[in-house]
């Protein structure tokens, strides 16, 4: 089995976090595509001209703080869409939870995944454990928990030269 090829899904927060959630993403796509690695990125996409981050995040605070719930709607969905999509056509997940933030979007994306029996790999913060919500345990198998980038990077390798998980990265 190979990795090569294959997409992952980046999920995290992009609403609430100060730098759109871009940050973590950028560092991890890098290695993923030295390893042949497809990467579906929701900070760096736009959707009928809309984006999740920048000048976009502010344009939906903007019509929230109106209270204008139908343009929120309307301007929002065709980014859900996208993203659910995304999710649908990844062959996994990396999720980057930080759980003293606001994830609606995070949580939806892991439920549909998990629905298609996708692998989800989690990484947490060791210092944010007092916040971990055991909801999120109940998707996730037990030995998908990364505390650091590098051993879920020493994961993925494994998994790419076929050494481990093979029953569950149906690819």
């Amino acid at each position: 089995m190979t990795l090569k090829n294959k997409s992952v899904y980046l999920c995290g927060p992009i609403f609430g976090v100060t730098d759109d959630g871009k940050e973590w993403r950028d560092l991890v796509s890098v290695k993923l595509s030295k390893m042949g690695i497809g990467i579906s990125n929701p900070c760096a996409k736009k959707t009928n001209g809309s984006s999740e981050i920048g000048d976009d995040k502010k344009k939906f605070k903007k019509l929230v703080m109106k209270e204008d719930w139908k343009g929120v709607k309307e301007e929002f969905w065709p980014i859900i869409r996208h993203d659910l999509r995304s999710v649908d056509l990844a062959d996994f997940l990396i999720i980057n939870y930080i759980p003293d933030v606001p994830m609606v979007g995070t949580v939806h994306e892991l439920v549909v995944a998990n629905f298609e029996k996708k692998p989800i790999l989690l990484k947490y913060d060791k210092t944010k454990l007092d916040k971990f919500n055991p909801w999120m345990c109940v998707f996730i198998k037990n030995h998908h928990f990364f505390s650091e980038w590098d051993d879920l990077f020493k994961y993925l390798k494994e998994v790419d030269k076929g050494k481990i998980d093979t029953s569950l990265w149906v690819l």
